[in-house]
């Protein structure tokens, strides 16, 4: 325990390092090295912060099971995964250090492609990027494979609310601007970028309708409720 606790996160400059003795020079060495890759790729800094916590806590399970990092295989990988489960990690918060720990170890492969990665790839992402689908032959685009070491998420979704929370929220704003905007998304399904792209003269109160100008620029009618046109014209 004593020589997992003298690994820590330090802050050095405009970003974070691990510092300490366990799990020798060249693990740390790594991993500072990797966390600098980031801030070259311009990650953001608080990308950069969780990562360093994720890595911190992957090395002092390295260094509780006396294992160096280069000999981190598979079998290691599933084990710390467990271990994650155990100590009650959130989901969420497991696969944010998987992913931690995959990208170190790809970078580790991209400075030297003789070793390998022991993380194990599993069926393609679903959908590729919107740049890899961008240009003439976008359609090609093949999802890249994505680690099959993944915790289960729950996927929550969103809860539409009722006549009394509606009301109470409407009630809730003063200013008529204000009522407006949540009204045409609240009753006519705007989105918040195409309520912020409407001026007044779009909104044609006794038509009782709202020009909008959507996604790809295409344009639609939207009918308007009648307090909000109310709103819109106070």
């Amino acid at each position: 325990m004593a020589v997992t606790m003298g690994l820590r996160v330090e802050r050095r400059g405009d970003g974070w390092v691990l510092a300490g003795a366990a799990g020798g020079p060249q693990d740390l060495r790594l991993c500072n090295d990797y966390l600098g890759y980031l801030a070259d790729r311009r990650y953001a800094s608080g990308t950069r912060r969780s990562y360093a916590f994720d890595l911190l806590g992957f090395a002092r399970w390295l260094a509780e099971q006396q294992l160096r990092l280069e000999a981190v295989d598979t079998d290691a990988v599933l084990r710390f995964l467990s271990a994650c489960r155990s100590d009650g990690l959130a989901p969420a918060t497991t696969n944010r250090r998987l992913a931690a720990i995959s990208g170190l170890f790809a970078f580790r492969s991209m400075r030297d492609p003789s070793v390998v990665n022991p993380m194990p790839k599993g069926a393609a992402a679903r959908r590729a990027g919107g740049s890899q689908r961008d240009g003439l032959l976008g359609h090609l685009a093949r999802p890249q494979p994505r680690s099959m070491v993944r915790a289960r998420q729950p996927r929550r979704l969103p809860r539409g609310l009722d006549r009394v929370e509606v009301a109470a929220f409407l009630a809730s704003l003063r200013a008529w601007r204000d009522k407006a905007i949540a009204g045409l998304m609240l009753f006519s399904g705007l989105r918040s970028a195409e309520v912020l792209s409407l001026g007044v003269c779009d909104v044609d109160i006794g038509g009782g309708w709202v020009r909008v100008c959507g996604k790809g620029s295409r344009e639609r009618r939207v009918p308007i409720d009648a307090e909000v046109g109310g709103w819109v014209q106070a």
